[in-house]
């Protein structure tokens, strides 16, 4: 029939007239292991193995996707942020706007007190950053001010016993960079 086109294949990477929106390349960092972080402060750390680094050219964009589990122990916050490091420069991605002593995040979450409890956060973000090499990371924090000892747990709850009650999760981030 007219203007019926039959394709039995075809590639992505050989499509041809599509300018904007092409996936270029694709980085994923899957953490399957469990990892904790005491902290006495507000401040963010990296999560070992939640990191990749990518080169972008032109006016590119890159699409960043993540799903983070843990746990915390005494009902404790979670927090989660988006960073780009570009030539030595960290640049908080995908956070809340300041608001007085409130901890500026992209996701975060607590365990509300249950042991065995842990949760899931997930986001995403369309950077804009400029041509080159850019590291992207997932960091957390918990926020608490210094009088206290929270600890968060990835991919694990607060008690991890031994027991079909309790989980082992995994945390994942992937990095695309899109065609502008």
């Amino acid at each position: 029939t007219s203007g019926l086109v039959t394709a039995t294949t075809f590639s992505g990477s050989s499509l041809t007239g599509i300018d904007t929106g092409k996936v270029l390349q694709v980085k994923q960092a899957v953490k399957t292991d469990t990892a904790s972080q005491g902290s006495t402060s507000n401040s963010y750390v990296d999560i070992s193995g939640l990191s990749e680094t990518i080169t972008t050219t032109g006016s590119n964009k890159v699409f960043i996707s993540f799903n983070v589990n843990g746990g915390t122990n005494g009902g404790y916050a979670f927090f989660v942020r988006i960073a780009r490091v570009t030539s030595g420069t960290t640049t908080e991605l995908c956070v809340g706007d300041a608001a007085s002593s409130r901890v500026r995040c992209t996701t975060g979450g607590n365990s509300n007190h249950a042991a065995w409890e842990s949760f899931y956060m997930s986001s995403e973000f369309l950077d804009s950053p400029s041509a080159g090499t850019h590291t992207y990371k997932i960091q957390w924090s918990t926020g608490t001010p210094v009088s206290h000892s929270p600890t968060m747990y990835l991919n694990r709850s607060y008690t991890d016993s031994d027991s079909a009650a309790f989980n082992r999760g995994t945390s994942q981030m992937t990095i695309m960079e899109v065609a502008a």
